[in-house]
């Protein structure tokens, strides 16, 4: 295992948490990705009918763990406290590049049952703390297609700076987007730890 390669561990706010995604998640996890495909899918890639099924999830899960093992990417369940853990969305640090950038993309997406109740901003506060206090990042970067105002509202709640819009960014759902990106670094977030 590379040095690194940060503890798999979780993490907890009030009503939410954190922790890593495993195979043995893949029944209930892919029961979230189905239930919420009509929420999710004007954010997201379009994707093989494969990835809504438990076999398709079983791979992404197992992929997922290989990238933890490999120090490139670390994904999380999102948790609801108050519903005994259940899974309702995913956190995901992608894209890691150590040496001198030391930066990760952040994507997530959290149910449509579960939104509007402050699960989405506790959960991007949560992986930025895994980001800066246990895998050593310096950056953290979200893209936002800047019609999607919730999602804006998260990272700004979260406390991430609009950096400026990229052109033709990711090809979502069939279009190359534009996408807002905004960052958060090291310093910025132990500044706002320090006014809390």
């Amino acid at each position: 295992m590379l040095a690194h390669v940060p503890p798999r561990i979780r993490l907890d706010a009030e009503h939410t948490a954190i922790r890593p995604l495993t195979p043995s998640d893949a029944t209930e996890f892919a029961e979230a990705v189905i239930a919420n495909r009509p929420h999710t899918s004007p954010w997201e890639p379009i994707h093989a009918e494969a990835h809504y099924t438990r076999a398709g999830q079983l791979e992404t899960l197992q992929r997922d763990v290989e990238a933890w093992e490999l120090g490139t990417g670390y994904a999380f369940a999102v948790l609801d406290r108050g519903a005994g853990d259940a899974i309702i969305g995913r956190m995901a640090l992608g894209n890691v590049v150590r040496g001198a950038w030391r930066n990760a993309t952040l994507g997530y997406w959290v149910s449509a049952a579960a939104g509007g109740r402050g699960h989405a901003t506790s959960a991007v506060r949560l992986i930025c703390e895994f980001a800066f206090d246990h895998a050593g990042l310096h950056r953290v970067q979200p893209a936002v297609i800047p019609r999607n105002v919730r999602s804006i509202r998260v990272v700004e709640k979260s406390g991430f700076r609009r950096e400026g819009r990229a052109l033709k960014y990711l090809n979502i759902n069939g279009v190359w987007e534009d996408h807002e990106i905004f960052a958060m670094t090291l310093e910025d977030w132990e500044a706002a730890r320090g006014d809390r």
